[in-house]
């Protein structure tokens, strides 16, 4: 096996497995870059930060999000995913969807993203639950069951 070169360039030449295993330091590398960048964001950012949390606010689950995100967020704002127009996400910084997998989501193995098409998505967004999933079956994203 070849030593990863930092001037590889006979494309060519190189297999996946060299790729992979010189792309592996790199990764190391970058996760660690990442963790001390993210050293600086200090508590006190949290007051400012303006969360959307996109659920069933009625829920008992929704209802502990709400409990929990309301004292430790500057602006949290709760709605139904179900009702939910992509223009609301707007004046936040940061978007939670929780989409549960399960319920009348999955009759007929149609149907739509609540966050709208994927290409017209650019909100910051954490998936909570089956979210990922859901959000690659809606998008028709490659890979995304099955």
């Amino acid at each position: 096996m070849r030593q990863c070169s930092s001037l590889e360039t006979d494309l060519d030449v190189v297999v996946s497995s060299h790729r992979s295993e010189c792309m592996k330091p790199f990764a190391v590398l970058l996760s660690i870059v990442f963790a001390l960048a993210g050293d600086s964001t200090h508590a006190a950012d949290l007051d400012k930060l303006k969360v959307l949390y996109l659920g069933d606010p009625a829920t008992p689950r929704g209802k502990q999000f709400e409990e929990f995100l309301r004292p430790n967020l500057g602006r949290v704002q709760v709605a139904s995913r179900t009702a939910f127009k992509p223009a609301e996400a707007n004046e936040f910084d940061v978007v939670l969807l929780d989409w549960p997998q399960s319920g009348s989501d999955y009759k007929g193995r149609q149907f739509l993203a609540p966050l709208g098409e994927r290409a017209d998505w650019t909100k910051p967004t954490v998936l909570v639950g089956s979210a990922g999933l859901n959000l690659a079956v809606a998008w028709k994203v490659r890979g995304g069951s099955g």
